[in-house]
């Protein structure tokens, strides 16, 4: 968490976080260590305030469970084996999404870019990070003007697919000059030590969380 009366989760936390449930999602451990790793994510999201988005993954891993474990084996052979391994894996990167959903909705770009910082990330990765991730929202946000235009004109069928791609191709090049415009003109490529006005400092839930993911993480190698 930092600053501020909005709860914010700590960027190496999640990076840490994110990184130990990869290496679980495809480690050969048993269905408690996931469950336990779900628990801990939820927690999180319930701790950081995101009360709705725990109910709706909660929701989502229970519903693949069942699909997986009830549906699954009642279902005709040829359907049980086409959906079984899309299941498995699905299940097994639910993790990972939530971590990253987390990260999306709880941490700043700002907070992240001194979180790579601190991290010692190279600045031109950084700076490669922080384009793209102020890019897609921005492209986002044209798209909702886009079908609002249509929407006011009254345009369908073909013509809408061409009016939606023709502008976006237009929009998509000029947001990204002026992207890499803004990131140069504040200094993003200037060598020496960059400065901020937020600070970083490890809240005792997202540190609880690092070291239970830790433990989750030996516990997955340790117990098969």
């Amino acid at each position: 968490m930092g600053n501020g009366k909005k709860s914010i989760f700590d960027p190496r936390a999640g990076l840490w976080i994110l990184i130990a449930a990869n290496i679980i999602a495809f480690s050969d451990h048993t269905l408690w260590v996931e469950l336990a790793l779900i628990a801990l994510l939820l927690v999180l999201m319930i701790v950081h305030r995101r009360f709705t988005m725990a109910v709706k993954w909660a929701v989502g891993y229970c519903a693949l469970l069942v699909f997986q474990h009830v549906i699954l084996p009642a279902s005709p052979m040829i359907i049980a084996t086409s959906f079984t391994i899309f299941a498995t894996y699905t299940r097994r990167m639910f993790p990972c999404l939530m971590t990253g959903s987390l990260m999306l909705k709880c941490t700043p770009l700002r907070y992240l870019i001194v979180g790579l910082r601190q991290l010692h990330i190279p600045q031109k990765l950084i700076v490669a990070i922080s384009v793209t991730l102020r890019y897609f929202p921005a492209i986002r946000e044209e798209i909702g003007h886009i079908r609002d235009a249509m929407k006011l004109r009254n345009i369908r069928g073909l013509s809408r697919l061409e009016c939606t791609v023709m502008p976006l191709m237009v929009s998509a090049t000029e947001t990204a000059e002026e992207l890499s415009a803004a990131a140069v003109t504040r200094g993003i490529e200037n060598p020496a030590r960059k400065t901020s006005a937020v600070s970083l400092r490890l809240m005792p839930a997202d540190l609880t969380g690092m070291l239970l993911v830790l433990a989750l993480l030996i516990g997955s190698f340790v117990v098969q």
